[in-house]
Formats: structure tokens, C-alpha cells, sequence
């Protein structure tokens, strides 16, 4: 729309002729107005390029003049003052008036007056365009802190790459855009010659199931792959005019075909590292001329799409440079990260090798740790409402259940693996004994030095050890029996009188319940507190710090009868006590152990629940691992252990 010249007053026909053909000459429209009546401008119309008054000159007439015209009248927009007198008015040097004129105009005067007018619009554009790009510059240096602070924060890979290409594509009002990672020959390893698309993000169009990784070779088929070969930015305005000649013109065909999404100006930049390496690609596409428009078809792309700025790629640029010491920085994060649980994991299956009779124990436990913490996030009542395992406290808990029989690597192998109370050595020597009683007695012996009456009786007392070397527990009837097994003696071959069960024996055989003396137990039982020593020297990051005093308090009882430290309830964390039901359940349903045979989950729940009532363990944790359905995470469909527990 062309600018308008506003006429105040009541202008002579000569001036009023003369004002409106001069006007549109130099592209303006005229509009006249009644003075001291409020000026109104329609929608679209903008301000007015001018005004020239007619009104009389005076201090008072111009002051209502002022009142009731838009705000910048006689500064923003010029004013030319018609007077009256052949001397200056005084007053007017206290007012917004940009030049005055006598009436009639002549046209040399009205000529000068359009010119004023025209170049003070143009320099009201200017300025508009100057602020306009200060305002930008502010905006973007505001940007560039706040994307650098964010990308400083992060260290999830995806959730920065999301990150980059969302504050990328708002700056330049892009419609759309993706990230390309060059792949390693292995994590931590050098560069390869393909970059792996990594995420995309559309405005107009959900490419959510189309947008899966694939991988491009870095050469000139592809503009992605051409930018990260050359290492310079490849700014298109309009993708279509690509020249037939150019070897990536078909990749936008493939764009388009996999997204159903057209492509017109595209600003492509490489991701290069402090090394000058090409680490990535960050494509942007369709800047849009109304950032909040969409571009739902071709059309709407023809009408709405325009190209990106040289302005544009420098600040892509330096978000790019920013963006991939940021992406290098997490994927060394996540590097060290998993080196550093592949360590972890080694250690645990360097404990699974020594000890076969638990082989998987500690994976098994992380597994109902995590679906544990998982259902506690979907939980929206009950008492654990209000608790959350954020990403930090599940991996914290993760470690920790993982690590929590860590200390068992300083337990004697023949500990952990002893399935009897008595080894098959230890057991070959009491027969071997036997047959020299039975050798050396004679026949019919009913007294003296020996204390069977025939070699059937110490072959039925051979017997009866197997049996109790083998029993899970030993009733008060057996024990009388071993007892009295234990007083009988035999001559050796000096006549001396020695017994058929040593005491180091019977201390083994007599053991009430397991296949562990009390020593041996004690031994076994260190492991929880060898497990704290062994990871308080882990240099754990502030968010995992509490992974050892979590992972060594898995014995503990609510009452305090538990090792190593005897802690009571509200000295043990939520962790802890949740991993004491879970530690004891999966050894309870775990595969058949010397000391006890592979147990229902009807009766492992049984038990945890007995253990519950005896102020061993948290009741709301055993129910919620219960109702939850956690504990049947690694069992198959349980068809002969009737229904699900209660």
C-alpha cells in the first residue's frame, strides 16, 4: 500500500490540487482530515509519511492539534505548518514542526516538502531496520548463552541432539531439520566414512514413524554427506533449481519420497570438533517468513518458504561449533560411562565364575530392582505415591543392586561353592576309616575296644553321615542320633583310642541348618562389609555416592538383628530395604542350591511375608513387590503354582 500524506484543515483548492498531484508523483496517497478531530487508521494502513497543517497558526490551535493526533506526530512523522505572517513564529521553536510554508504553495515549495517527506520515511525505515537487526543481535547473543549454558547441562545424547536442532531451527525459523553423527569404528575409536542420521524434527508434517536411523556414506551423493567431506557450510535457496550436474540433487528427491514433505531452501553446516574433525551434520530446512506457519502442502511451501540469510549461517555456525565439542563431550561421557559398567559387569561375572551355585544372582536382582523402581513411577496411591526413582536414583539403585554381593570376591572359593557340610574328600576319609574299623575288628565283636557289633552297624552309621551331609536342616532326633555317633572310637594300630567322628567333623556335620559352621559363616556374612570396602574407593560422581552404604546394608533387619553394622528401620534407606526383599526372594526362587532345593513363588512370598511380621522386613515393600507383579519378572507362567498370591 503506498504511503499516505494526511491534509489538515481546510486547505485552499489551489494548494489542495497542487499537494495531491505532487504527491503522487513521488508514490504517495493523499487523505484529508478536519482539524482537532482524533485521526484513525485503518487496519493495514500503518502510520501516516506525513502532514501538512492548514491549520491556524497559532500556539494554542497547534497544542489542540497535538492532542488529538497519533503519538510521533512531528518527530516519528513529519509536520509542515502553514503561516500566516512573513516573519517565523517564535513559538514554533518550542514545537515538533518540521518546516513551515506560505499559502499559495508554489510548486518548487511543495516539491521540497515531498522530498522531506520521502527521505525522512526512508530513514524511518532504516532505523526500523537497524533496530530490527539490534533487536536480533540481542536476541541472538542471548540465544547463543543460553544454548551454550543448556548444552553444558546435558549429558544425555539424545536429549542434546534434540536440543541443538529445536534452538537451530528457532532461530532461523525453520520449519524443519535433522542431525547426522559420524559413526565410530568402535566407542571411543576413530572416525569412519558415514554419518548416521540421528533425529529430525517437522513442524508441519509427523515424520515419527518414518524418521528411523540410517546411515550415508560421507561423499558428494548425498548434501549431507557432501558437507561433512568438504567441512563447509551448503546454503540452497531453492532445492528444485538445483543443477542436473550436482551429484546430491537426488538425496532431496529421497528426502522428500521418505517424508512426504517438500523441500525448497535448505542450510546445511558441518559439526566440527576442536581437532577440525567433522563430528556430525546439522541440516535445517524451509525457513519460513511467518515462523508460525505451516507447511501442510506444496503451495503452502511456495508461498511461505524463503531462503536462508548469510546472517542465518554464521549463527547456525556458531551454534554448530558450540554444538559438537558439546556432542563429543556426552559421547565421551557415555563412553567412560559404559566402560566403566563393562567393568562393573565383569566383576560380577568374575564373582558368578567362583561361585556357580549363584551364577546370575546379582543380574537377577538388578532386573527386580529396576521393574521395581518402574512400578513405583506408575504407582498413583498407596503409601508410595509420593516417591519417584528419578533417571539418577534408578541408576543409582541399578548400581547398587548389581554391586551388592561385589564383596564376596574376598570369600575362599570353597566357601561359596560348598554343597555339603562335609566335602567328598572329607566324606572319603570317614569311609576309608570305616573299612579299616571293619578290617581290624574281628568277627563277632560285641565289646572291648570296639563299639559296633558287626561291620553292618558301621556301615549303617556310614549311612546315616551321608544322610546328614547331605540334609538341608537336622531335626532334634537326627541330632541325638549324630551325637551318639560322634562317642564311638576305634583302636589304631598303636592301640590308642580314636574317635570315628572328629570334632572338626562333627563341628561341619552338626551344623543345625545349611552347610555352613558358624565361622564359615562369618566368613561368608564379611562379604557385606568387604562390598562397602571394595566401593568406597570407587571415586563415585555426587549422584551415585550413596551406591555403597545401599549395596553393603542388603542384610539388615528392621530390628536390628541384621549385619554388617545392625542397623535399625529408620537408619536404613528406601533402597536398602527394598533390596533385602528382593535379594532374599530371588535366592529363595532361584535355580536349586546345596543347601536348599528351587522354591514356588507362592512359598518364597511366604516366607518374605513370615519375615515381614517378624520385623525382618518392610511389609509395604513385600505387598507392593507382590501386587505389583514385580516378582514374576523372570518366571514363566507359574501354571502349577496356582493363582497369583494375594
Amino acid at each position: 500500500m503506498d504511503p499516505t500524506l494526511i491534509i489538515l484543515g481546510d486547505a485552499p483548492a489551489q494548494d489542495l490540487d497542487l499537494v495531491r498531484t505532487t504527491a503522487a508523483e513521488f508514490g504517495m496517497q493523499t487523505k484529508t482530515h478536519a482539524a482537532l478531530q482524533p485521526l484513525s487508521i485503518m487496519p493495514g494502513e500503518g502510520p501516516p509519511a506525513g502532514c501538512l497543517s492548514f491549520v491556524s497558526c497559532t500556539r494554542q490551535a497547534l497544542l489542540d492539534l497535538f492532542g488529538v493526533m497519533p503519538i510521533g506526530l512531528g518527530q516519528e512523522i513529519p509536520l509542515f505548518q502553514r503561516i500566516d505572517t512573513q516573519e517565523y513564529p517564535g513559538f514554533l521553536a518550542d514545537m515538533p514542526v518540521a518546516g513551515c510554508f506560505r499559502s499559495p504553495l508554489s510548486a518548487f515549495e511543495c516539491r521540497n516538502i515531498m522530498l522531506a517527506i520521502v527521505r525522512n520515511g526512508s530513514l524511518r525505515q532504516q532505523k526500523r531496520e537497524l533496530v530490527g537487526e539490534i533487536k536480533k543481535y540481542r536476541k541472538q547473543k542471548h540465544q547463543l548463552i543460553t544454548i551454550g549454558t543448556a548444552l553444558s547441562h546435558q549429558n544425555d545424547l539424545g536429549t542434546l541432539l534434540a536440543l541443538i536442532l529445536a534452538e537451530s531451527r528457532d532461530v532461523v525459523s525453520a520449519d524443519a531439520g535433522s542431525i547426522y553423527i559420524r559413526e565410530k569404528t568402535s566407542p571411543g575409536g576413530a572416525f569412519t566414512n558415514r554419518i548416521r542420521f540421528k533425529i529430525s524434527q517437522n513442524d508441519s508434517v509427523d515424520i515419527g514413524r518414518t524418521s528411523r536411523e540410517f546411515s550415508v556414506p560421507i561423499d558428494e551423493t548425498s548434501v549431507a554427506g557432501f558437507v561433512a567431506l568438504h567441512g563447509k557450510p551448503l546454503n540452497i535457496e531453492d532445492v528444485f533449481t538445483l543443477s542436473d550436474t550436482l551429484p546430491y540433487k537426488k538425496s532431496r528427491k529421497e528426502y522428500e519420497d521418505r517424508f512426504e514433505y517438500r523441500v525448497k531452501s535448505m542450510l546445511t553446516v558441518p559439526l566440527t570438533n576442536l581437532s577440525g574433525e567433522v563430528a556430525g551434520v546439522l541440516q535445517l530446512m524451509n525457513k519460513k517468513s511467518d515462523p508460525n506457519s505451516r507447511l501442510h502442502t506444496r503451495e503452502d511451501a511456495e508461498a511461505c518458504v524463503v531462503p536462508f540469510t548469510l546472517s542465518d549461517e554464521d549463527f547456525v555456525l556458531s551454534i554448530a561449533s558450540q554444538a559438537a565439542v558439546s556432542i563429543e563431550r556426552v559421547q565421551l561421557y557415555q563412553e567412560i560411562k559404559d566402560i566403566f559398567e563393562g567393568y562393573l559387569r565383569s566383576s560380577i561375572a568374575a564373582i558368578d565364575e567362583r561361585d556357580r551355585v549363584t551364577y546370575g544372582h546379582s543380574r537377577r536382582v538388578m532386573g527386580y530392582a529396576m521393574a521395581f523402581a518402574d512400578a513405583i513411577n506408575r504407582e498413583d496411591g498407596g503409601p508410595f505415591a509420593p516417591l519417584h526413582f528419578s533417571e539418577d536414583r534408578k541408576n543409582r539403585f541399578r548400581f547398587a543392586a548389581l554391586l551388592h554381593d561385589i564383596g564376596k570376591i574376598g570369600v575362599p572359593e570353597a566357601l561359596l561353592a560348598k554343597e555339603r557340610r562335609l566335602s567328598e574328600d572329607a566324606m572319603a576319609v570317614i569311609r576309608a576309616r570305616a573299612e579299616y574299623i571293619k578290617a581290624v575288628m574281628p568277627r563277632g565283636a560285641s565289646a572291648g575296644p570296639f563299639t559296633w557289633n558287626s561291620s553292618a552297624d558301621i556301615d549303617a552309621d556310614v549311612a546315616f553321615l551321608e544322610t546328614v551331609n547331605k540334609a538341608g536342616s537336622i531335626p532334634d532326633e537326627t541330632f541325638s542320633r549324630l551325637q551318639a555317633v560322634r562317642g564311638k572310637t576305634y583302636p589304631d594300630s598303636a592301640g590308642t583310642r580314636q574317635p570315628f567322628v572328629t570334632d572338626l567333623e562333627f563341628e561341619n556335620l552338626s551344623v543345625r541348618k545349611g552347610n555352613l559352621t558358624q565361622k564359615e559363616r562369618e566368613r561368608v556374612n564379611s562379604h557385606a562389609q568387604a562390598t562397602r570396602r571394595i566401593l568406597s574407593r570407587i571415586p563415585w560422581t555426587r549422584e551415585l555416592e550413596l551406591i555403597p552404604e545401599i549395596a553393603s546394608h542388603h542384610h539388615e533387619r528392621l530390628d536390628g538383628s541384621g549385619y554388617p553394622d545392625g542397623l535399625t528401620e529408620h537408619q536404613l534407606s528406601f533402597e536398602s530395604k527394598a533390596l533385602a526383599v528382593l535379594d532374599i526372594y530371588e535366592a529363595l526362587v532361584a535355580q536349586d542350591r546345596p543347601y536348599k532345593p528351587k522354591m514356588p513363588p507362592r512359598k518364597a512370598i511366604e516366607i518374605l511375608r513370615a519375615e515381614a511380621a517378624a520385623h525382618h522386613l518392610d511389609s509395604a515393600i513385600v505387598e507392593f513387590f507382590v501386587s505389583s507383579g514385580t516378582y514374576r519378572i523372570f518366571l514363566d507362567e507359574q501354571a502349577s503354582d496356582g493363582p497369583t498370591p494375594q
